[in-house]
């Protein structure tokens, strides 16, 4: 059979140019397309692209982390329609942020596992993850801030089970259970999943806070952050 075409995107980092790295970044840094002045109407029935046109639009005013609190109104203003058709489909706002950090950690898992496909080792599967995780929170602070930085307005009776964001926690584990020669279901493995997320998020929110700190390159100090938790857990 030929071999699998690779493409930059998909390359994991540490065979990558920086000029590829450089291209990478921007096509994660492309956000959805601006709103038109004023919204067509969805043909009857289509009440489901009108919701993901909401959750889309709360999403681009959510994307600077210095905007002023959402309001359903100003969502209404950048979706194009009437105030009333937001509240059909979204009781208050904080149901509609944390529709919103549900898009994106669905969007942060496919980044995550585009980066991924580009190699057979399973350790630089989790390094080339590790690095779009990174990648995706410096290209979307305000999005991530919803997502990561700020207390989700989850309803009281939601099970962990649904919490937003356990799925790509969950492929965290079983990237360095691989990596480490464990099950899953070890303990050793949640919490060098939960050791590295923390690394990660501190290493995103650092540079997002303190731009002009000379910061080393990003894939290597993720690459070395990974790697020296994993060998500290191999030796456990």
């Amino acid at each position: 059979m030929p071999a699998k075409q690779v493409t930059a995107e998909q390359r994991p980092a540490g065979q990558m140019t920086a000029e590829q790295r450089a291209a990478r970044q921007r096509a994660i840094a492309q956000g959805p397309a601006t709103h038109g002045s004023a919204r067509q109407r969805n043909p009857r029935g289509q009440g489901a692209r009108l919701r993901d046109d909401i959750i889309e639009a709360a999403s681009r005013l959510l994307a600077n982390p210095a905007a002023p609190p959402l309001t359903l109104r100003a969502v209404a203003r950048e979706a194009g329609v009437a105030a009333t058709s937001v509240y059909l489909h979204f009781a208050d706002i904080q149901a509609l942020i944390l529709a919103v950090a549900e898009r994106r950690f669905s969007e942060l898992v496919r980044l995550q596992e585009a980066a991924r496909d580009g190699s057979a080792d399973l350790c630089q599967q989790l390094r080339a993850g590790c690095l779009a995780y990174c990648e995706f929170g410096l290209a979307h602070q305000g999005q991530y801030q919803v997502m990561f930085a700020s207390p989700l307005p989850m309803p009281a009776d939601m099970p962990p089970e649904q919490f937003p964001g356990l799925v790509p926690f969950r492929r965290l584990i079983d990237g360095v259970a691989a990596c480490i020669g464990a099950e899953p279901t070890d303990e050793q493995a949640f919490f060098t999943a939960l050791l590295i997320w923390q690394q990660l998020h501190g290493i995103v929110s650092l540079r997002i806070s303190r731009p002009r700190f000379p910061w080393p390159p990003l894939a290597e100090t993720v690459a070395e952050a990974v790697d020296r938790l994993l060998a500290g857990a191999r030796r456990q």
